[in-house]
Formats: structure tokens, sequence, C-alpha cells
């Protein structure tokens, strides 16, 4: 299921998700901001995303 979103939203939710984040003192890494923005942004599903770094820790095991 895919939701659409403009990117004033998506923006939006990317800031909702690092500010909560945030408040429990959490920070959140490069790639994982780049991951997010690319499946809020449509370019990436989360599953492909999720196969990624299955792919790229089973490298580093």
């Amino acid at each position: 299921m895919s939701v659409k979103t403009t990117p004033a939203q998506h923006q939006s939710n990317l800031r909702n998700v690092y500010g909560t984040f945030a408040i429990e003192g959490m920070t959140i890494s490069k790639d994982t901001r780049r991951n997010l923005d690319r499946i809020g942004s449509g370019q990436s599903s989360y599953q492909q995303v999720v196969n990624e770094l299955r792919v790229k820790y089973a490298k580093k095991g």
C-alpha cells in the first residue's frame, strides 16, 4: 500500500520522526535519514530498503 504525500507533508513527517528521536535522547544516522527520505519520497519502498540493509549487514557478518 502506497500513501502519496506532498513534499511539504513529507518534510513535516521527517521532522516529526527526528523530533521524536531527539526527545528520547536518540540520534539518527545520515544513512537512516537518507533511507527515511527515500521511503517517504517514494524513491524506494520500505521492503527495498529492508532488503538492502539485510544484504549490507550479511556482508559484515
